[in-house]
């Protein structure tokens, strides 16, 4: 993954633009034209959209250099469109990749576009119906959409005997269409039909072999005869195998590996040699193949790590005939049959904790796994089945030294040739995987963005605090932190003064944590957020599921302070927030404020009383209050304001505030040697680490004195730290040493009675 150059563009960077008008430029990409680039070629790509005027910069997840095509009138000048110049070298990798744009003003969404090895063409309107098709020259691909309640027909001519794969690609693209394909002869006889092609996440894919020489009708529509601008498609056809996965699904990097492939006619399609550099930073990479003499590719996802990767051995369905694997390497197999059962067999320390974790729909194959580990006689140790996005995850503990067998089997028996599948084998660390609510931010300058980061925690239950890597300098996340026992919070990211530079950052998401003695670090993907902006696509491409991009933009006509950044307080405790505005001269208008979010935005226990930034003031004070039932320990909070000025309407976060919750105060006993004699007293003091919510007096009483030892009860004054203390032990004081005595504090606030002890101290009577 790399980016493209800079586009030298005629616009000049803006840096203090103060309305929102300017934000309302911010590039959005809504279509390409083409679909998809080819490997070797040097094509002209049109990109429609809104905000796209003064171009600085594309980004590409595959290879490329982008230059703004010179042979269009007024390119670069049109905010709905614009047209690049795409070089694209010989090894891009072909699959779904993404497109991103940016001018001055920001940058755009993420678009998802090809690399195929299969020329372009254009759908021709009309073609709706099976007596106009459009002709088409195989092999092709075909960009097109659907309308509501239509289709789209194209006529092929084909030899006797020839076999084509035809495939829609579709939801893989984030299309809104569901699409159905089917091949006609010319009198409307289906010859063979594809709705759900297994893994293909709801796309369509067949091959079919010709008997009689002549012309034929490939048909596409939306499944539910739905169809709009969104609905589009790409429609290859061609000598291309029909890929599912690659086998292995993963490879370890550092050296030579061999790919197979997962999927259907992939009858002399050799394996493929890919050597992943260590020193590459990806997780994954597109990865492609041909048939002898074939002129287009299937694709598919492939997974690569520093880990070691064991592949199953047929055959292995039979306990002694289990594929023997080291326990620690992921594990590569596939359901050949329908009812295939895959043995591996490992050995383990008692003690030793792993989890074995199922990955198949997320590299595009149809499996669905129940796994079984078992000891040596067949008494099952541990068991799970599919589990939604995780696919099954196996939490195996080894009850005594020995051999054990995982048991891997498609749920409902399937198999085939595409039900490949791969278990991530790695040892238990108690710890989280977090992910992000968006791929791209703008970030303003002097403004905020926000994102909001969700942890599925594992074994912990702490404070998890988030950040930001390789942002460009000034911009930062602030602070933010997923208190103990939650599993979201909203980050703030600031723009201290980054200028507008009209260029692509990707930047990482990261939770940290002590857990134990270990530094935990987890990454935040945006798989989901991705699946949510592409019509629910349930195969979002692996090689930008962790890409967040960032880009910074004009400031608004109003942004948002935090004073302090962190407050202190505690249970029946309150603490005090400063919200300023930093605002335009000609805008003067009231910014509301409001939490975000509005429901569980704070802590359970935890209110703050919002108010407006009147007009023509800058500031307000912002009062959090901790109930009773309040936790103890460090979250956030997120503030939003949103100001309007005419029809302009700008929300901007206030940094957020750390809120600290901590007891009212702690208490120490300070008693020197701890001896006294009878008959004598003891002078010491008792010392008070105040929580800054809670200035109040503090009465000491004490307990567990010896017999014959009294302490007067003594009041830490308002806005004291200590008092001195005075023991008096009578003549017939009972002679020992306690390891108890007991000092409790009280306090009031809010009418609210608390008490905090302090540790046992030790008293020596003599």
């Amino acid at each position: 993954m790399r980016l493209a150059r800079t586009l030298q563009v005629l616009v000049g960077i803006t840096c203090c633009v103060t309305g929102s008008a300017a934000w309302a430029q911010i590039p959005a990409i809504s279509s390409t034209s083409p679909q998809a680039v080819l490997p070797g070629q040097t094509l002209p790509v049109k990109i429609r959209g809104g905000g796209l005027a003064g171009a600085t910069q594309i980004w590409t997840s595959f290879p490329t250099e982008a230059t703004l095509a010179a042979d269009v009138p007024e390119n670069g000048k049109n905010a709905a469109e614009v047209t690049f110049a795409f070089k694209v070298p010989a090894d891009a990798p072909v699959g779904v990749h993404g497109l991103r744009i940016a001018n001055p003003t920001g940058i755009s969404n993420l678009w998802l576009m090809m690399v195929d090895d299969l020329p372009s063409i254009a759908q021709v309107k009309p073609n709706q119906t099976a007596a106009t098709p459009q002709v088409l020259t195989v092999p092709v691909g075909v960009d097109g959409n659907v309308d509501s309640l239509s289709r789209g027909f194209y006529k092929v001519t084909v030899a006797a005997g020839q076999t084509l794969s035809f495939e829609v690609v579709a939801r893989r693209l984030g299309s809104a269409l569901d699409p159905m394909l089917r091949v006609l002869d010319l009198q409307g006889k289906e010859l063979a039909y594809s709705d759900d092609a297994p893994g293909l996440g709801g796309d369509s894919r067949l091959t079919y072999t010709f008997k009689t020489a002549g012309e034929y009708l490939v048909e596409v529509r939306d499944i539910r005869f739905q169809g709009g601008a969104n609905f589009t498609y790409r429609l290859r056809i061609g000598d291309f195998p029909c890929v599912t996965t690659p086998y292995p699904l993963g490879i370890k990097k550092g050296g030579p590996a061999q790919l197979a492939f997962a999927g259907s006619r992939l009858d002399g399609a050799a394996p493929v040699t890919v050597n992943i550099a260590n020193e590459n930073p990806a997780n994954w990479v597109n990865i492609g193949v041909k048939l002898p003499n074939g002129v287009a590719s299937g694709f598919g996802s492939l997974s690569v790590g520093a880990g070691d990767e064991a592949l199953e051995v047929e055959p292995n369905d039979e306990p002694a005939m289990a594929t023997r694997v080291v326990l620690g390497a992921s594990i590569n197999g596939r359901f050949d049959k329908p009812g295939d059962i895959d043995r591996f067999i490992f050995t383990a320390k008692m003690g030793q904790r792993f989890l074995f974790s199922g990955v198949t729909r997320q590299q595009g194959s149809p499996s669905d796994l129940f796994m079984r580990v078992l000891k040596a006689d067949g008494a099952q140790v541990v068991a799970a089945d599919d589990s939604g996005a995780n696919e099954g995850v196996v939490d195996f503990s080894a009850p005594a030294d020995g051999d054990y067998t995982l048991v891997v089997e498609e749920l409902v028996k399937r198999g085939g040739p595409e039900f490949a599948y791969r278990i991530n084998v790695e040892p238990f660390q108690a710890g989280f995987d977090l992910a992000a609510s968006t791929d791209t931010l703008n970030v303003p300058l002097q403004g905020t963005s926000r994102i909001t980061v969700t942890a599925v925690r594992r074994g912990y239950d702490g404070p998890i605090e988030l950040s930001l890597a390789d942002a460009p300098a000034m911009v930062a996340g602030t602070g933010v932190v997923i208190g103990p026992g939650q599993t979201t919070a909203v980050m703030t990211i600031l723009n201290g003064g980054a200028a507008p530079d009209g260029k692509i950052y990707q930047v990482k998401v990261l939770g940290k944590a002590k857990i134990g003695d270990v530094e935990y670090t987890s990454q935040a993907t945006v798989s989901a957020a991705q699946k949510a902006a592409f019509a629910a696509t349930p195969l979002p491409p692996q090689v930008v599921s962790k890409a967040v991009a960032l880009g910074t933009n004009p400031q608004p006509f109003f942004v948002l302070r935090t004073e302090p950044a962190e407050i202190v307080f505690g249970k029946n405790l309150t603490a005090t927030v400063k919200i300023k505005s930093i605002r335009a001269a000609d805008f003067p208008e009231a910014i509301t404020l409001a939490v975000e979010p509005a429901t569980n935005g704070l802590p359970a226990g935890i209110t703050a009383a919002v108010k407006p930034i009147d007009k023509d003031k800058n500031e307000i004070e912002i009062v959090f209050t901790a109930a009773a039932a309040a936790p103890l320990g460090s979250f956030s909070g997120v503030l939003i304001g949103t100001g309007k000025k005419g029809n302009d309407t700008v929300v901007q976060a206030a940094p957020a505030v750390r809120l600290t919750l901590s007891a009212p105060f702690t208490l120490k006993a300070e008693l020197g040697e701890a001896k006294i004699v009878k008959g004598a007293m003891l002078k010491g003091k008792v010392v008070a680490v105040r929580n800054p919510a809670y200035n109040g007096p503090i009465v000491l009483t004490f307990a567990n004195l010896p017999k014959g030892v009294t302490a007067a009860d003594a009041t830490i004054p308002e806005g004291k730290s200590e008092i001195e203390i005075t023991l008096t032990a009578a003549a017939d004081a009972q002679v020992g040493t306690i390891e108890n005595l007991s000092i409790k504090g009280e306090g009031t606030a809010a009418n609210v009675k608390f008490a905090e002890t302090a540790p046992n101290a030790k008293l020596i009577v003599e």
